[in-house]
């Protein structure tokens, strides 16, 4: 599981994207990478580029989408073309005014129109917050901090100073799918949650990191993407420490 783990998580700690789920959806970095995106299957979807005006919106599929783009503000609106596209996944280059391209993965599922805002780049690069330092005086970033985490609770052999906390509490998510809360892992400001989930229905199940994000979420990882019945996947997730931890 590791190495597969490893190969995607350089792009989720990318998309550090959705401050709370089944809200408007602050996507960002979707410059550098493909950030996936949930949208509805069935309604309207809102599209619109933070700070600036939305100057193309191509599909990777020709045909894909139907939509129209709002003048005034710069923003588009859209649905799928037909239900055939509403299984899988299609790619999404959107380009503002200032030449910048963006690549979303739209993901549909059954769920309300979203509105979905890309977050450029900014103008000067910013500066990486200083976290900590290690044993060497090495500063680490908040990001990298994050990213260790999430490694440790991949593979705990890897894991130094940190103790996991063994939980095994089943968490109320959806019917179709069975959460539990395997082990904690508290580190500074931050903390660790590893699950496992199980698809208890009959239909294979499609995952999203952006589905699981709520206040305080900094980053999620999502070892196996689609479900058939019976199956289970591990999710890492690292969120805020909260004052009563």
């Amino acid at each position: 599981m590791l190495p597969r783990f490893k190969k995607s998580l350089s792009l989720i700690l990318v998309s550090l994207a959705v401050s709370e789920a089944y809200a408007t959806q602050v996507v960002e970095r979707a410059d550098q990478a493909h950030v996936q995106v949930p949208i509805s299957a069935r309604e309207t979807n809102r599209l619109a580029i933070e700070g600036r005006r939305i100057a193309s919106v191509v599909p990777s599929v020709k045909g894909a989408l139907s939509g129209q783009k709002d003048e005034a503000l710069g923003a588009f609106y859209f649905t799928l073309a037909n239900d055939s596209h509403s299984h899988g996944t299609v790619t999404l280059f959107v380009s503002d005014e200032k030449g910048v391209t963006y690549k979303l993965l739209l993901v549909p599922r059954p769920i309300a129109g979203e509105e979905i805002i890309i977050r450029p780049p900014e103008e000067k690069e910013r500066q990486a917050p200083v976290a900590r330092t290690d044993e060497t005086g090495r500063a680490l970033s908040y990001q990298r901090r994050i990213k260790d985490l999430m490694l440790i609770m991949a593979d705990e052999s890897l894991a130094n100073s940190i103790q996991p906390v063994v939980v095994n509490k089943e968490v109320p998510l959806w019917k179709e799918g069975r959460l539990v809360l395997l082990s904690k892992y508290p580190e500074g400001e931050l903390v660790g949650e590893k699950y496992r989930l199980t698809n208890v229905s009959q239909a294979n199940m499609l995952l999203v990191e952006q589905e699981l994000y709520r206040r305080g979420v900094r980053a999620v990882a999502i070892d196996r993407h689609t479900l058939a019945q019976g199956d289970s996947t591990d999710i890492f997730i690292v969120r805020e420490r909260r004052g009563d931890e």
